[in-house]
């Protein structure tokens, strides 16, 4: 009895401090089954997968109200396998690998300063079914970035503009940029040597139509520039909730330029059911043995607000180029606190 009450004393004397200063925990847990079969290598896999609609995470958030329309906040954010209840960022000593950040925020806008996302750079997209719609990680710059700055302006007639700027490490030369990896099993996280990130980004609305367009360069250690450029339109026709985006990677004087597009389409079927439609085309510009167009259809079955149950079917068809076809049947379950 003594314990409980000890315990209970605790958390009220936590919890004071936590409350007056907005303090706020949040998550997604979700994990499935999944019957995998072909793709490269031509894997045969049964069993559970995670993160493939929202990744699995766990984040600590607050804000405090400084007067005058000014705020000031933070952002600890980190990656969590729910099928082993690792934290799963297996590559690198640093536990916030998906954003930690000071902001401050007003009339003039937002600055951002941390590990952050190039908005520029990853997130010209617009998904109607979570990572199912997203561009491919292969044809993004600056996810994740360490030593960034970012400023977003006020929104004029409907549209902000936003520009971050990463700082390769003053030790080594080098900016450690997280990707998300493509084996289909999980999103387990990559590391890439980069060197200065520098990305903008425009994003608004006009007309019932959403509208984003952003560039990112990334610099290696080499002195090798990378960079991408994205473009989106989303559209809501009737019920019918539509978006379309294309992204391509420039390397000069090198083989591997690449592009991605993808089409999303969600429509909802009466009570909590909700079907998506998803087609993507990846392409290499001087090959063909990796290109593939991606097909996925799935119903989203809302228990709650906070609570989903999925059925998804996903095919990757890679034609003559000498990888055989990915199909992926997964149920999953996901819930966001």
């Amino acid at each position: 009895m003594k314990k409980h009450l000890i315990g209970a004393a605790v958390a009220a004397s936590l919890a004071v401090p936590a409350m007056a200063q907005n303090v706020a925990v949040y998550g997604v847990i979700e994990s499935g089954l999944a019957s995998i079969k072909g793709g490269t290598g031509a894997m045969s896999y049964t069993g559970t997968v995670d993160s493939i609609v929202a990744t699995s995470q766990l984040g600590f958030r607050g804000t405090e109200d400084l007067g005058g329309g000014m705020k000031a906040g933070f952002r600890l954010e980190t990656r969590l396998d729910p099928t082993s209840g690792d934290v799963d960022e297996k590559t690198r000593n640093s536990f916030f690998e998906r954003g930690a950040e000071v902001f401050l925020e007003g009339p003039f806008g937002k600055v951002q300063i941390g590990k952050l996302d190039h908005q520029g750079g990853e997130n010209n997209d617009q998904s109607k079914f979570g990572n199912v719609g997203l561009i491919a990680s292969a044809v993004e710059v600056g996810s994740d970035a360490d030593h960034t700055v970012a400023y977003t302006t006020p929104a004029f007639n409907g549209f902000t503009i936003n520009v971050g700027h990463s700082f390769g490490d003053s030790t080594n030369g080098t900016n450690t940029q997280a990707t998300a990896g493509s084996s289909g099993l999980t999103s387990q996280a990559t590391t890439t040597a980069v060197g200065d990130i520098t990305s903008w980004q425009i994003s608004g609305a006009v007309g019932g139509l959403a509208v984003k367009l952003g560039s990112a360069t990334s610099k290696s250690v080499a002195g090798l520039k990378t960079r991408v450029t994205g473009a989106s339109v989303g559209y809501k026709f009737g019920n019918i909730d539509t978006s379309v985006a294309r992204q391509t990677e420039d390397v000069p004087n090198s083989a591997v330029d690449e592009s991605y597009t993808v089409v999303n389409a969600s429509m909802p079927l009466g009570g909590p059911l909700t079907a998506h439609l998803v087609y993507g085309k990846y392409d290499v510009k001087t090959t063909t043995a990796t290109d593939y167009n991606l097909t996925a259809v799935g119903i989203t079955y809302a228990l709650s607000k906070r609570t989903n149950a999925y059925a998804i079917h996903r095919v990757s068809d890679y034609g003559t180029g000498g990888v055989s076809n990915k199909r992926e049947s997964m149920i999953l379950l996901g819930h966001s606190f």
